[in-house]
């Protein structure tokens, strides 16, 4: 029997549940359960002194602690907090949001990565070891902290991050978990004392279900012990089941190798897409008949427009003999999503490939602004590092002109460097290089440079994934960077947007492929939605 739980109902719409695991009185039912070597020796969660010990010091074992669910029906916002102790030795923990109607307790091989069907799930990495071997085993080739936190959602990892808190200091670490259903997914924040490790972090996808919580453990060939303290949770402003995505297919399950290096999807949209607040893209890559294509190759989703240009709705990088799923917002690119368009997808490969489905689902709702022209800026790749080609001359200053409606602007720009050795200092893949993106006057500052490879979702991979690269990581796709105009804007007056890079010269010019920045920038204009 686990421990006394405290119900407050403050409104029609609102409960509030305190887990007090310094009582020991049996008012509420736990399902604890332990596996591996704890189950032999009996090591299931248990109250001791003051808190809920979710797993002893028992190598090889796993353990769980469902709570009951605190409220029927659907809720908008979950808001969780606890404490927790937890040591070294311990492979870590996590928390699930699994739903009523799952029978049972799922049972998980790394409850660290709690990969749950149909479940919200947050999870705790506390071992991560370093391993210098380019193409094999774990990614953590740099030898970096080991203290690391995971989102999931539906039986799959969407991201993984560094947590600036190291909590494996056996003291106690206040954790605040908090979900916002919104149109089209889910907002997830999580801080370890005080500390964010994301803010409002959009899941495309993630959909509202009764449920309740569930701790869970696992210690590997070593041992660590975790506690948990006071566990707080708050469900507020109850909801209907959200309705369905309009839900279209551009690209079904279509062939990408040797002999197929594209394929065409004559998509029809929704001519209207106002009455609609997200649209989230799709893409996914299955086995083929073969075998996958084993290298990392640059590849791309583009729609044709009514201009007939065309314009790239996602970039991505292949795994190495790998498939894997993506979900994208794009609905800063809604002017290009509506009525009869062509969908392209290329990939140049040389051998397998992939089948390839690209989709996008239509979300109702409502939105602050709405994106109503995209204006391309640049599109190529401009070699670096050559004076006798300046990328000055690719990257043009724009000036783009709007009207009095228009009450807000961004600019998107998807950058990848490629080349290496014998350029100088390896570029360009294996080179950060900062850049300086200006909207009227005022400058943005970042380096092309992706470092968290190693926790890349798709991961083992064959081939040296784990490496810190140019903007980009096999197996993922490419985001932007999105810089907002904000408050420097005026409507009527044209936006004028320039782009330079910092400098860089290399010497091993014409030894190798020059040294390249493929490109895609885009300006989006937005107005006041017309029809909400």
């Amino acid at each position: 029997m686990l421990p006394v739980f405290v119900v407050a109902l403050l409104q029609s719409s609102t409960v509030q549940i305190t887990y007090d695991f310094s009582k020991k009185e049996d008012a509420a039912k736990v399902e604890a359960s332990q596996g591996g070597e704890g189950q032999r020796k009996g090591a299931q969660p248990h109250l001791e002194e003051g808190q809920l010990s979710l797993i002893g010091p028992w190598s090889k074992s796993f353990t769980t602690a469902a709570l009951p669910c605190p409220a029927k029906g659907l809720f908008r916002v979950l808001d969780m907090e606890w404490t927790t102790t937890l040591s070294l030795g311990t492979e870590g923990y996590s928390l699930t949001w699994l739903p009523t109607a799952a029978s049972g307790i799922p049972t998980s091989s790394k409850w660290e990565e709690p990969d749950v069907e149909n479940a919200f799930s947050v999870g705790f990495q506390a071992s991560d070891p370093v391993n210098k071997d380019p193409f094999r085993g774990s990614g953590n080739i740099e030898n970096r902290p080991q203290h690391e936190a995971s989102i999931h959602w539906n039986g799959r990892e969407i991201i993984k991050a560094v947590t600036p808190t190291e909590y494996r200091d056996e003291r106690p670490h206040d954790y605040h978990l908090h979900v916002e259903y919104v149109t089209g997914g889910a907002e997830v924040s999580l801080s370890i004392s005080k500390r964010a490790v994301w803010k409002k972090y959009f899941v495309p996808g993630m959909t509202p279900l009764e449920g309740r919580p569930v701790f869970a453990a696992r210690n590997g060939d070593t041992a660590g012990e975790i506690g948990i303290k006071k566990f707080k949770l708050a469900l507020s402003q109850s909801m209907p089941a959200p309705e369905a995505p309009l839900h279209v297919v551009a690209i079904d399950h279509k062939l990408n190798d040797k002999d197929h290096g594209s394929n065409i999807g004559e998509t029809d949209f929704p001519t209207d897409t106002s009455r609609y607040g997200r649209i989230i893209m799709t893409l996914r890559l299955d086995k083929p008949a073969t075998k996958f294509d084993p290298w990392d190759r640059v590849a791309r989703v583009w729609i044709e427009g009514d201009d007939h240009q065309r314009y790239e709705l996602l970039r991505y990088i292949t795994p190495y003999s790998h498939g894997w799923e993506w979900k994208l917002d794009v609905t800063d690119l809604r002017p290009l999503l509506h009525g009869k368009h062509k969908v392209i997808q290329e990939c140049g490969t040389y051998g397998e490939g992939w089948v390839v489905t690209v989709a996008f689902d239509y979300y109702a709702g409502k939105v602050d602004r709405e994106a109503y022209k995209v204006v391309k800026l640049w599109s190529g790749a401009p070699e670096v590092g050559n004076p006798d080609h300046p990328t000055e001359a690719f990257y043009v200053p724009q000036s783009v002109a709007t009207d009095r409606e228009t009450v807000g602007a961004k600019v998107l720009v998807t950058v990848t460097g490629h080349g290496m050795e014998p350029n100088t200092n390896n570029a360009a893949e294996f080179m950060p290089l900062g850049r300086t993106l200006t909207i009227n006057g005022k400058s943005a500052y970042n380096r092309l440079w992706k470092t968290d490879n190693y926790l890349n979702p798709c991961r083992p991979q064959g081939g040296t994934w784990k490496y810190d690269r140019a903007g980009w990581g096999p197996g993922t796709i490419v985001l932007p960077w999105a810089v907002d105009a904000g408050h420097n804007f005026e409507p009527g007056k044209s936006v004028e947007v320039s782009y330079r890079l910092d400098p860089y010269l290399n010497k091993g010019r014409g030894k190798t492929w020059a040294p390249t920045h493929v490109t895609e920038a885009v300006l989006v204009l937005y107005r006041k939605p017309k029809n909400q």
